[in-house]
């Protein structure tokens, strides 16, 4: 802050017991535009594909990984009572698994992760709760898990809208359908009636 302040001052000549608060307003701004910069960063580098890390863990391990360092939690084909929450936990990299659960509920997930998906053929139930920062149109790689996922639960997603949730309707096999608290979505019953139409054996939950 200090730093900053003094760039201020020599870039304008601002008289320090004039303009304080002037500096100090101006210094928080960008101070606060730096850590968004910082974290919008951060968020893409834990979300991209490390296609290194994928020849070597394969698609499930690096899911897994990419999930769990965002904060959310997999369950495996092998042990589907237990939510894995702690990367550490997860089972030796000679140990091979299959998630079977994606939890995302209150992850730091955005689009580009969900190319993780791709690979990942055991995954039949997927949640997608207060992911504040999966945009609008970040459910569209969903599709990758078309042929397994049965169970889908989208939930208190602020960015996703209308057109957003239409995507579910290619999710040929689902079975139950959640939807609720989306409050970018305009016409919540028309979406419903639209995803009904497309997807007619798939149960529905879907309401503000």
């Amino acid at each position: 802050m200090t730093i900053l302040r003094n760039v201020y001052q020599s870039m304008y000549k601002i008289p320090e017991n004039i303009n304080a608060h002037l500096i100090n307003t101006c210094t928080a701004r960008l101070n606060n535009e730096l850590k968004r910069n910082i974290w919008g960063f951060v968020a893409i580098a834990f979300n991209r594909v490390d296609m290194d890390r994928l020849m070597k863990v394969g698609p499930n391990r690096l899911c897994a990984e990419w999930i769990l360092k965002n904060g959310g939690g997999i369950r495996t084909t092998a042990n589907p009572d237990f939510l894995f929450k702690d990367y550490n936990n997860l089972p030796p990299e000679n140990v091979k698994f299959f998630i079977k659960v994606a939890d995302a509920t209150g992850a730091s997930i955005m689009k580009i992760g969900l190319q993780h998906f791709n690979g990942c053929k055991h995954i039949d139930t997927v949640i997608f709760h207060n992911c504040q920062h999966l945009e609008e149109d970040g459910l569209n790689d969903i599709l990758y898990l078309t042929e397994s996922l049965k169970v889908l639960q989208v939930s208190a997603c602020g960015n996703i809208k209308d057109e957003g949730l239409m995507v579910i309707g290619q999710l040929k096999n689902l079975e139950m359908l959640k939807i609720f608290f989306m409050p970018s979505v305009k016409d919540l019953e028309n979406v419903k009636n639209q995803l009904q139409k497309m997807l007619p054996n798939c149960i529905m939950d879907i309401k503000k």
